[in-house]
Parts: structure tokens; sequence; C-alpha cells
């Protein structure tokens, strides 16, 4: 690092001529510690707009990273917007998500978060939906299609209003014995368009382990609770490999909702 005042000031003014010839384009050289899947891409009006993830997208929580080129070279727009949506044929409906960022690990990259509540397949197809503006001030905009497989992580509860509550098992992801963070999401929907997180809500949990013949065991665990924007966490210490289950219960106001019981695979550590 440069110490010397001088130096310090000439730097600054090196960095900010740089910034300014080059914030429409970035070098696809870059060293990043994201490991990415390619999940699919369309060109439009020359622009590639490309989606990546760091698995098979899934029901449940889901980071996407969203690329955008010309002629080879990565772009930032002066925004970019999603929209995923799942065409069930007579009708259509959207899903919890937030608008993309740049991603803190590699900035060639836009990040956001999706919670797919079904998967694809015989009842209908997702497709994200893109508007971008470039920074000459023209609007590109078209869909991607995606596939997305049914997985573990996500349950749904009503509550005796019908209303839906969807709760997404965030981690651990990959459960392991011995000390794992233990973290849920939680979303209900107010239209087929709007489904906001949910906050307030009181959350119980039991994690056990059945080990035949009327026997089984929990283990030690710390009750998730709520840390914003629809989170629930805690933590849990797994006494052992194999399959376990954790029941939640969620208190909303006056009503306590039915359980719902979660069911995976626990590897040794």
């Amino acid at each position: 690092m440069i110490t010397l005042k001088s130096f310090g000031r000439i730097a600054a003014v090196a960095a900010l001529v740089f910034a300014a010839v080059s914030c429409n384009t970035t070098s696809n050289d870059s060293d990043s510690d994201l490991n990415l899947l390619p999940v699919n891409s369309v060109t439009v009006d020359g622009y590639k707009i490309s989606l990546f993830a760091e698995k098979a997208l899934e029901t449940g929580a889901n980071d996407l990273y969203w690329k955008i080129e010309q002629d080879g070279e990565v772009v930032h727009p002066q925004s970019f917007s999603i929209s995923p949506m799942m065409d069930m044929g007579e009708m259509m409906h959207s899903t919890p998500f937030d608008q993309p960022t740049t991603s803190q690990e590699d900035d060639q990259y836009m990040q956001n978060m999706a919670v797919f509540i079904m998967p694809g397949g015989e009842m209908g197809s997702w497709f994200v939906e893109f508007e971008l503006e470039t920074q000459t001030g023209e609007t590109i905009s078209g869909n991607i299609p995606i596939d997305v497989a049914s997985s573990w992580r996500l349950t749904s509860v009503r509550d005796s209003q019908d209303r839906i509550y969807f709760i997404t098992w965030y981690a651990p992801e990959k459960p392991v014995s011995g000390n794992n963070d233990l973290t849920f999401l939680v979303h209900t929907r107010n239209t087929m368009m709007d489904f906001p997180s949910v906050s307030d809500a009181e959350m119980v949990v039991y994690p056990y382990m059945d080990m035949g013949g009327g026997s089984g065991h929990s283990t030690d665990f710390t009750p998730p609770v709520a840390t914003g924007n629809g989170f629930y966490e805690g933590d849990i210490n797994y006494s052992m490999s194999g399959v376990w289950t954790t029941s939640v219960e969620l208190t909303i106001g006056e009503e306590t909702l039915p359980e719902v019981v979660f069911e995976y695979s626990v590897q040794a550590k």
C-alpha cells in the first residue's frame, strides 16, 4: 500500500480517471472465488444476458448471478430489474425474490435471491423476465427460461383464513454432524405477484432422530428468532449423522399454525 501523501494524491486522481473511462465495461479476466454453473443465456439487441447459480435451481432459496455482455465485454447498465414467473397455462404467478445488486464477491456479476415456491414440470414452466437500461439510455427487455427441480427445502402451511405461508430451510445447506447455523425464511402471499417476507412470527422448532423401535432423541440447538427480511436464525449441534427431522411451528398474531416437518440427512463431518 502506498503511504506517502503525494503518491496517495496521485493514485486517487488516477483511480478517478480510470473509473470515468471504464464505468461502462469490465474485463472478463478478473480473479473470482465464485464457482458458478451456467443456467441459461439470451442475446437481445447485441446484449448477452447470462444467468448463473451456485447449484442447479430448486424449490427454496437460490442465489442468482447475472452477467451482461456486449461484444464479449462485461457492461454495467444504469439499471437492471428482474421478475421470476411461473406460466401455468391458464394463470401465471411470481415467487418471493429481491432485485439484483452488484455481487460483493465479483463485480462482473449482479446477484439476487429467489425462493421458488414450486418446481417446474407438468404443472407449468418458469422463466425470468428482465429489463435493463444501458448507459446510453436504451431499454432492453426479454426473458430467460429456467428449470426448477423439487427439493426438501421448502414447505407451506395455511392459517384458519386460508392464508398461505411458505417456510424455507435456508441453512445448513448441507447439514453435517457438529455445530451448524440453523436458518429459515418465511414468506406469505398477498397476490399472485406479491410475496412479502414475514418477520413478526414466533418460531418453535424441534429436531429429532428416530432410532427405531419407538426410541429416538433430539440434540442441542438454539431456537431461531426473527432477524429481519423474513429470516429466522439460530444454531444446531447434530450429535450424530443419519436421517433427521425438524418440525417447525409458527405463531402469527394470536394464531398458532399447524406443524410442518423437514426430513433430511446429516453427513458425518
